[in-house]
């Protein structure tokens, strides 16, 4: 009689245990946020979790995921995935998992062990309310240029082994450390409610994936465009510049880069209207690389490149921006509106230097600037004055200049 009800009891306790455990399986939802474009290739966004229905809180153990991307957007590349620094809100050590490109089925593999592995295997797990948390911020490389259309973020459902397809889901504690649950957990029915990029999971779902994200699928994509530029002040020869940022001791400038450029598109019809805007860094061969909007593609434009103690100089008419465009300025004085450019020899052109003001004239206002730091011995500094970019401005700088203002050099526009 006593095992009788000494059995019952232990099935008492297994079935509330049970009851408990289940009743404890939280709902929530995963979804991409945040999106946009860093370069032609690549791209980041945000995968975001929170608490949903009512369970107010959990406590998240690990994160996996499988995140399909359309095949056209990816352009026939590779991809290759990195975590970007700082960007989880997860307990530390925050996202600590790697990534994995899958090919044959265009998904990226987000693997698990998410803010649990730590030196002393010490309990950590972050806990998720109904404010949404960044589980991480994803940077998305592409081998070539994106096309111009949505990736269509969409989470997977349906695990694969070969090749691999981690399909997207949590691990918890729902009682501190003892126990861990995973929304997939082996023998055992989850009981909560999870929706991915808005949609309810369900086993018995058509294609084993979400929707895309309208998030991600909001921000348009971009242009990559570039543009080919010589500044004459800093022309060495042979279609080379000195390397001005570091020679003028800029932090962590390289020997390949001259300095940086605006790069502007106008409207045709009222050229004082700026429709895109953009810094770029111009090389010591004069390639600049730019990203301009999606809406900028197919149109025309007036391509209009700014710096700092050059004259602004206009396209020689307006140009089609379309992906992978490409604009050269230095291969003859046409190139530029008014033909106006300076003949460096060997075919090359490039923007007249000296317009130290940014008045869009070379004349005597610009004159003190140059006195001011000549007189004072300025060197590797960042200054306009220093109009060969050689670090120093000194006696050298003058010529230039001197022989652009007795031209009565100005800025020619349409």
């Amino acid at each position: 009689m006593e095992r009788i009800f000494f059995r019952s009891v232990l099935s008492l306790l297994f079935a509330l245990t049970s009851f408990v455990a289940a009743a404890q399986d939280p709902s929530f939802a995963v979804y991409v946020d945040n999106p946009g474009y860093v370069g032609s290739n690549q791209y980041e966004f945000d995968i975001m979790v929170k608490s949903m229905g009512t369970t107010s809180s959990f406590q998240l153990r690990t994160f996996q995921a499988g995140i399909f991307v359309d095949s056209t957007w990816v352009s026939g590349g590779t991809l290759t995935v990195s975590n970007v620094a700082g960007g989880s809100q997860l307990t530390a050590p925050g996202y600590n998992g790697s990534f994995q490109w899958n090919a044959t089925d265009r998904l990226i593999n987000c693997a698990v062990n998410i803010g649990v592995r730590t030196t002393s295997a010490a309990c950590v797990s972050t806990t998720i309310g109904t404010a949404p948390i960044k589980v991480a911020r994803l940077r998305v490389t592409n081998s070539v240029p994106f096309t111009c259309g949505p990736p269509n973020l969409k989470f997977n459902y349906v695990q694969n082994i070969n090749p691999l397809r981690l399909r997207t889901s949590i691990s918890w504690r729902p009682s501190g450390c003892s126990v861990n649950y995973d929304m997939f957990y082996p023998n055992r029915t989850y009981t909560g409610q999870a929706y991915f990029n808005g949609e309810l999971y369900a086993t018995t779902d058509v294609d084993g994936r979400s929707p895309s994200s309208v998030i991600a699928n909001s921000l348009p994509c971009t242009v990559p465009y570039s543009v080919t530029v010589f500044l004459e002040g800093y022309y060495l020869g042979a279609g080379t510049m000195q390397s001005v940022l570091m020679n003028q001791g800029v932090a962590a400038a390289t020997g390949t880069e001259t300095d940086t450029i605006t790069i502007e598109l106008r409207n045709t019809l009222d050229p004082s209207l700026v429709v895109s805007s953009l810094q770029a860094v111009l090389s010591t061969t004069g390639f600049a690389s730019c990203i301009f909007p999606a809406n900028t593609s197919g149109n025309n434009y007036w391509l209009v490149i700014k710096h700092r103690n050059s004259v602004e100089t206009w396209s020689s008419s307006p140009v089609t921006i379309a992906s992978n465009g490409t604009y050269n300025f230095s291969t003859a004085a046409s190139q530029a509106y008014g033909d106006n450019q300076a003949n460096m020899g060997n075919g090359v052109f490039a923007m007249f230097s000296g317009d130290l003001n940014q008045d869009m004239f070379i004349d005597a206002t610009d004159f003190p600037f140059f006195d001011t730091d000549n007189a004072d011995g300025v060197l590797l500094t960042y200054v306009v004055s220093d109009i060969n970019g050689d670090g120093f401005v000194d006696a050298t700088d003058f010529p230039v200049f001197d022989f652009n203002n007795q031209l009565g050099v100005f800025a020619l526009l349409p």
